[in-house]
């Protein structure tokens, strides 16, 4: 059994991403939430779940094992698989990314995440793997406070990434980070006063919505809501 293959996590994978792919899974396949031979299936890929994460938590095993999958000895199975099955030892970051976009587009959200934690763990300085990390996030429902980290890296990478920033402003909006919020919108505004994104934007706040925490408000969610179709395009 590759344990990389069943957590659907890459070599290289850090121990909290090990155990965040093993719980995860865990909760997906929890026998309890079966009846009938499907049942018997989930017990099974339960154990093996159980079997691959005791593997990965002891550091000798695991880095055997990456030695393994790296080396071909083993297959890195989804992770490590590309059209031209080129060896994991000889991909690239770009590789590495490129699948990860591969994933997304195939809508394998959590492929596609253990992918881009890959690439920036081989390239911490790539903004686009930092950008596409919060998309994932967005779509699959994950942790908000991740997404502001992913998105501050993004930003910290290249500074002009409007896009990024606005993301980021709708972010703090939803956890509730007002003054936060409306800090990075308008430092984005100030960046980039004709972008698209403002230019979609409809300023004029509805009658009754006169205070300027209403209206910042109001344009946060007509920011997010247009940060949400342009990722749907892309």
């Amino acid at each position: 059994m590759n344990p990389f293959d069943t957590l659907e996590i890459a070599p290289g994978a850090t121990p909290d991403e090990i155990k965040a792919a093993y719980h995860r899974l865990a909760k997906i396949w929890h026998p309890d939430r079966f009846v009938g031979a499907e049942k018997i299936e989930a017990e099974n890929r339960f154990r093996k779940l159980a079997e691959a994460f005791n593997m990965l938590k002891d550091p000798a095993r695991r880095l055997e094992m990456e030695s393994r999958a790296t080396k071909g000895g083993e297959s890195a199975g989804v992770l490590a698989a590309t059209a031209s099955q080129k060896p994991v030892a000889e991909r690239s970051v770009e590789d590495w990314f490129k699948e990860a976009k591969e994933a997304l587009q195939a809508k394998d959200y959590s492929r596609a995440l253990g992918l881009i934690h890959y690439t920036i763990r081989l390239d911490p300085n790539r903004a686009e793997a930092w950008v596409l990390m919060a998309q994932l996030l967005d779509l699959a429902g994950g942790d908000k406070r991740t997404k502001v980290r992913a998105l501050e890296n993004a930003i910290r990478i290249n500074p002009k990434d409007v896009e990024s920033m606005v993301h980021l402003a709708s972010t703090f909006q939803e956890l509730g980070m007002q003054a936060k919020a409306n800090r990075i919108r308008e430092e984005a505004r100030q960046l980039a006063p004709n972008h698209k994104i403002f230019r979609k934007v409809v300023a004029s706040p509805a009658k009754g919505t006169s205070s300027k925490a209403t209206q910042a408000e109001g344009m946060l969610g007509q920011l997010r809501d247009l940060i949400g179709r342009l990722f749907k395009k892309g």
